[in-house]
Order: C-alpha cells, then structure tokens, then sequence
C-alpha cells in the first residue's frame, strides 16, 4: 500500500462513517398511521350441510321461445335458525362465457330448502353448458 492512498482512505472511511451517522429516523406517531389488521390463517366451513347442494332444477319461461327464466337450488343450510344466506347462481356457455347471472336470500332452516335464483338475462337452453353456485352465510 502506497503512504499516498493513506489519506484517501482516511477520507473515504469517514465520508462513509458520516453517511450513516447523518441517516434520519422517520419519527410517526401511531395516528400517522392508517389502521391494518389481519386475521392468519382460518379455515373456510361451507356454509351447507353436508357441504353440497343436493340438486338444481329450471324454471323455464312459459311462453315460447321457452327459455331459462330461474334456477331453483335444493340444499340444506348449516344453521337452522337465525341465519340468513345468499345464494349465486351464475350460467356459462360452451366457451366458460357467463350468459346469464342473478341471487337470492335464503333464511336458514332445519329441512331443505329450494332458494329460487331469477337469472338475468333469460337464457336459450341450448346456451347453457355449465352452472355455478355460490352460497354465502350473511
């Protein structure tokens, strides 16, 4: 090492050591701080029970051309008072399109139940290659 690069060390090293020791802390108060929360993990239950839906009917318009005016969803609820649930329905075509979509409000009950989905639009039959339900406990 050359005795000339000594003093051009000396500098670097305190330029270096000044940089962190003029480093600022930011200072926020818990009110500078948006509020945020999260909950983990946690396991999903359905919200039938068993976990299913037991069948799907049609309720065709009743007048030609007769088409799919609403769907009626067979299922038995988890709770069986007190609750309410949501029920979406949702149509799709041959290429995963949705054609057709709508929901309704199903009280909780100890038997089955029929929740009748109006869809909207009213679809042609032949369109409807794939149904997909949705239930969601309020």
């Amino acid at each position: 090492m050359n005795a000339r690069n000594l003093p051009l060390i000396a500098v670097l090293a305190a330029l270096a050591f000044s940089a962190a020791a003029y480093a600022v802390a930011i200072g926020l108060t818990s009110s500078d701080i948006d509020q945020l929360g999260g909950t983990g993990n946690v396991d999903v239950l359905c919200p039938a029970n068993p976990c299913q839906v037991n069948r799907v009917k049609w309720a065709l318009t009743s007048s030609a051309p007769y088409l799919v005016d609403r769907v009626l969803v067979q299922w038995q609820t988890r709770e069986t008072t007190g609750a309410t649930y949501t029920v979406y329905v949702t149509l799709l075509d041959s290429s995963n399109a949705i054609i057709a979509s709508g929901s309704a409000t199903q009280a909780a009950s100890s038997s089955a139940v029929t929740t009748d989905v109006d869809v909207t639009p009213n679809v042609d039959p032949a369109q409807v290659y794939k149904v997909s339900i949705v239930i969601v406990q309020n």
